[in-house]
């Protein structure tokens, strides 16, 4: 065979090795959000940058004319569900608040204090003038609450019903009937969820639900500092470890929020810090309840932890059942925080 005959053959060969060679690592990725084992959690928020590198090489290998090109797109064809939690691609949606429709947020405030812990005071009043003024909700979930604080005083003006326990404290324009806290299983009352009904005004009453998981202990500016003291291949091990070690017990709490979710005798909506991907188990598993307001109504990455700066990490849920949906999302941007806050516009059918 002329030897430019067999260069021929292997070249049209090698446009299977990039994807070939990335397959057992995606279809671990996979794993990692349609199981509960903890060891391939971390995998699960690759999932969509594996899938985009499946996608672009199939792009390539699409102007060179080689079959190839076909095993991306059946990636992308499986994993279109995950991947539009993950990234939509569409103009943000606005919506006009009608007579029958809500406004919710959800916000880790990060113990009322900016990210350097500096100017406490003024910090506080900020923040909590922000969430009044600037979010303008009816409902309004806040995780990571620091008690005794002049908070509830500006936040009361607008938003005089609230309900606490935990670190978690909820407000609402409309009268809260009745309420309690549900204690994740295994952590002696010390963390949990709490839920309240609420009167809304033509008639109808929602259930609310503010939930804050266990967090992932993912923070750049630490990672960097372990890098700088270990080297990175050991700050990587001890990064991978705390989210396999944290993974196990987020696993449990997502399964004792779905289970009295599936047990409410009323639609519930569900908002706060996750702690984890949209392409991740605790994803999918309340996605086998609700139906995630981003992507019903979000635009782009609705990235809400500002933690990680290059990458876009959804962390903060807000969730809906019932015949209620989402005619609005969006992210609102801050200064204080680690999150921002996400809001969203709702409305019963």
């Amino acid at each position: 065979m002329p030897a430019t005959a067999k260069k021929s053959k292997w070249g049209r060969r090698w446009w299977w090795i990039p994807q070939l060679l990335a397959l057992p690592l995606t279809g671990l990725a996979w794993l990692g959000m349609a199981t509960d084992v903890s060891l391939l959690a971390p995998l699960s928020l690759l999932l969509p940058y594996l899938v985009l590198y499946h996608v672009v090489w199939s792009m390539m290998a699409t102007a060179h004319l080689h079959p190839s090109a076909l095993l991306g797109a059946l990636i992308l064809a499986t994993f279109w569900t995950p991947m539009g939690s993950w990234m939509q691609v569409r103009a943000p949606r606005a919506a006009s608040q009608s007579a029958t429709s809500l406004r919710v947020a959800s916000w880790n405030v990060h113990h009322w204090r900016n990210r350097t812990w500096t100017d406490d005071s003024a910090t506080v009043r900020e923040m909590a003038e922000f969430a009044r003024e600037a979010l303008a909700v009816d409902v309004l979930a806040l995780q990571d609450v620091r008690r005794g604080t002049e908070a509830d005083r500006h936040i009361g003006r607008e938003l005089p019903h609230r309900v606490e326990a935990y670190d978690l404290c909820l407000y609402s324009r409309y009268p809260i009937v009745q309420w309690d806290r549900v204690d994740y299983p295994g952590d002696s009352g010390r963390i949990g969820f709490i839920w309240a009904d609420v009167a809304l005004p033509w008639g109808d009453t929602l259930r609310v639900v503010n939930a804050h998981l266990v967090s992932t202990d993912v923070d750049l500016r630490e990672a960097q500092s372990e890098q700088a003291k270990a080297g990175w291949w050991q700050s990587a091990k001890l990064l991978l470890r705390r989210m396999v070690r944290r993974a196990e017990p987020r696993s449990i709490q997502v399964e004792a929020l779905a289970s009295w979710w599936a047990e409410s005798p009323r639609a519930v909506v569900v908002l706060g810090d996750f702690n984890d991907g949209p392409t991740s188990s605790s994803h999918r598993r309340l996605l086998e309840l609700g139906a995630d307001t981003f992507v019903q109504s979000g635009a782009g990455w609705g990235s809400t932890y500002r933690g990680l700066k290059v990458v876009p990490l959804r962390i903060d849920w807000i969730w809906t059942s019932g015949d209620w949906k989402a005619l609005e999302h969006r992210v609102v941007k801050q200064r204080w925080s680690d999150h921002n806050p996400v809001v969203a516009v709702i409305a019963s059918n």
